[in-house]
């Protein structure tokens, strides 16, 4: 197959001086040191755009934990000051409007509570103390108010009633559950009768007031709904928010945006017209206009994500994005209330853009991946995240529309990165299915060396609509994939996110399809590079990806290992056993007993008397989106046709392994079995 590209993905700037002796001298990066990397999120700049808060996360491998402390640090530089408590560290922290006070949740040493810090005191105090905790704390615009969320249970009707119910729960002999509902566990957790709910309290202290009192709904929606899903008008006399309403919630998608008054009563729904899932409401600054991200087709989690905007005054709702072919994800309003700075991926970037009301898009900023926008001072500065594949998450200012690189603000891990050879993603391209021009990712091994050749590994996404993106991954990092001395590849076939919606939908009903040609014409294509050495290649991949691993086990024998985590084997059984059903609903067009076509054609079981690849199956008993079972039957069927297996099982582990000292186990048992069969080092 002809070689169509080979394209430097990394930005052209220096970001870290020392590192130019470290590639000719340095090391790979080790496990250990991987998952104690410091790592910094969620920037905030002041008001006055003089400073930004940000929070860094620790790991305690000895402890097996992670804690957050928030930081202060002048946008000028300098060295930053830790602002919270040491004995209860923070996260979450939001300025006040006029930027004298600072509100964070700190979860150190029992319940997450909101805690106040007044910057000319540096002193802190307590503002939340309830049984069932506080967390994605905000201001109002007044900032007279906070609003934040707690799990309570929706009958009861103050915090005495729920720290009963909890005791309760404690003290009860029998741990069986009952239900009469689906959705009765999500993601990692069962259901135990307890309701997100948003409340709001005075800055100044008191009682905080359930504004969704007594109902069964959860404000944000689980289980990745977050702050942004709600806000205060500009007049700080209610409050919108995102959330799923009926029994019928683990079967579709239509989540709404609703208005409630500042002490409550009944919510009014905004978006009663839309079936598709709308979340993220964000009220301009001059109280004019409500803008909100929505999904137009129901039940289609992975449909396009929309800018949208909504005249507070007429009811009238338009989309911004109309003609821009990509998924909006983070943004923010501008001060002047005319303009939104928003980030969307493309081609395996976050990039930022800018619209106005109008609905014309421009490119702003194609620099690295940046996510985690925050505006600052008079709507001139952004804060944000940013990292690449061989480079770790730091903060980042820039000017909006400056002609210069973004500056950046942290230097976290700088001992360890002044060490480790990571090569930046380079861009690779291969004829697909359909004639289709299809991308993905390549990462040279930290020991490369000119004139040899090394084996190749291949990376298969989850999703299956999701993308590779040039950023340091924090579970699937390709550099520690590379470390073990192979070209790693990271394909982004049919379905993936960041080259268009039509893209996207070709995988939808067609799982073992397009898909399949894009990835192993990927791998014919990544195999005849000259480094590499085609005669040991492994691939691996979660969730669906996982899935992909056990389809390419029953139709290909070009692998010599192979690694399934989280992966879907047996589709009808899927069905049964997981939660979000609006998932295999839309991909395979209904429930099995509907139309048992797609169930049957696209399921890896059928074809498990043509596996022949040693696999190592990973699953975690806590994974409810892809139940252990998958795992435990996929190893079954290896083991009885007396193929090579190992099962790695985590009994405390969901979909994704999230435990320091888990993920070392992860690590370690990944290149061991890497190892057993692609011999690592590099050949003549």
């Amino acid at each position: 197959m002809k070689m169509l590209s080979f394209a430097v993905l990394a930005p052209a700037v220096v970001l870290l001086p020392s590192r130019a002796s470290a590639q000719a001298a340095g090391r790979p990066l080790q496990v250990d040191e991987f998952l104690t990397l410091d790592r910094v999120s969620d920037p905030q700049i002041s008001p006055d755009g003089r400073w930004v808060l940000y929070t860094v996360t620790t790991t305690d491998l000895d402890a097996n934990s992670r804690s957050s402390d928030i930081w202060l640090q002048s946008v000028d530089g300098g060295e930053p000051r830790r602002i919270s408590d040491d004995r209860r560290g923070g996260a979450q922290a939001r300025w006040s409007p006029d930027g004298e006070t600072v509100a964070y949740v700190t979860t150190r040493g029992g319940t997450p509570q909101v805690r106040l810090y007044t910057a000319a005191r540096r002193r802190t105090r307590p503002l939340t103390s309830l049984s069932t905790g506080a967390s994605g704390v905000i201001w109002s615009p007044t900032g007279t108010h906070l609003a934040f969320v707690s799990r309570v249970y929706p009958d009861c009707p103050d915090d005495q009633c729920n720290a009963r119910r909890l005791e309760e729960v404690a003290q009860r002999a029998s741990e069986a559950r009952v239900y009469e509902h689906l959705l009765y566990r999500h993601w990692t957790v069962w259901e135990d009768g307890r309701r997100s709910h948003l409340f709001v309290v005075p800055a100044s202290g008191g009682d905080p007031v359930d504004v969704t009192a007594g109902k069964d709904y959860d404000v944000p929606v689980p289980p990745f709904g977050g702050s942004s899903d709600y806000a205060f008008l500009a007049d700080g006399q209610a409050l919108v928010f995102a959330t799923k309403q009926g029994t019928d919630e683990a079967w579709h998608t239509n989540s709404d945006i609703y208005q409630v008054a500042l002490d409550g009563g009944e919510p009014r729904n905004l978006t009663a017209g839309y079936l598709g899932a709308e979340q993220h409401p964000a009220p301009s600054p001059d109280g004019s206009t409500l803008a909100f991200l929505s999904q137009e087709r129901p039940g289609f989690e992975s449909d396009r994500w929309r800018l949208m905007v909504l005249d507070l005054a007429t009811g009238r709702v338009r989309e911004l994005t109309q003609d821009f072919d990509r998924w909006v994800a983070d943004y923010q309003w501008l001060r002047n209330s005319r303009e939104i700075v928003f980030t969307a991926e493309d081609r395996h970037r976050n990039v930022i853009y800018r619209t106005d009301l109008s609905g014309r898009v421009r490119e702003l900023l194609r620099w690295g991946n940046s996510s985690q926008l925050s505006v600052g001072g008079d709507s001139t500065i952004l804060a944000f995240v940013n990292d690449a594949v061989h480079r770790p998450p730091q903060v980042y200012l820039w000017t909006i529309g400056a002609s210069g690189s973004p500056r950046r603000l942290t230097d976290l891990n700088a001992a360890v990165l002044g060490e480790v050879v990571m090569h930046p993603a380079q861009e690779i391209s291969w004829v697909g299915a359909d004639g289709n021009t299809v991308l993905g990712m390549l990462v040279r091994p930290p020991q490369f060396r000119r004139g040899l050749r090394y084996p190749l590994l291949v990376l298969i996404h989850g999703g299956p609509q999701g993308a590779w993106r040039d950023n340091f991954h924090s579970r699937w990092n390709a550099q520690l994939f590379a470390a073990g001395g192979y070209v790693t590849v990271l394909l982004n076939p049919r379905g993936s996110t960041g080259f268009g919606q039509r893209f996207v939908d070709q995988i939808s009903q067609d799982w073992g399809g397009r898909v399949y040609i894009d990835i192993m014409s990927g791998v014919e294509h990544a195999a005849r590079f000259r480094f590499v050495d085609s005669t040991r290649i492994a691939a691996a991949g979660g969730s669906y990806g996982g899935y992909m691993i056990n389809w390419i086990n029953g139709h290909s024998d070009r692998f010599d290992a192979l690694i399934t985590h989280a992966g879907i084997y047996n589709l009808e059984s899927f069905y049964g056993a997981t939660e979000e059903l609006w998932f295999p609903e839309w991909e395979f067009a209904g429930p099995p007993w509907r139309n048992r076509t797609f169930y049957e054609q696209w399921s890896p079981h059928r074809f498990a008397q043509n596996f022949r690849t040693p696999t190592l199956v990973i699953h975690g008993a806590l994974d409810f989106r892809v139940p252990d079972t998958q795992g435990l039957e996929a190893f079954t069927a290896l083991r009885r046709q007396g193929i090579p297996a190992r099962l790695l099982y985590f009994p405390d582990e969901g979909h994704w392994i999230g435990k320091p000292r888990n993920q070392q186990v992860w690590w370690t048992e990944v290149h061991t079995w890497l190892a057993r069969y692609l011999s690592p080092g590099a050949t003549p």
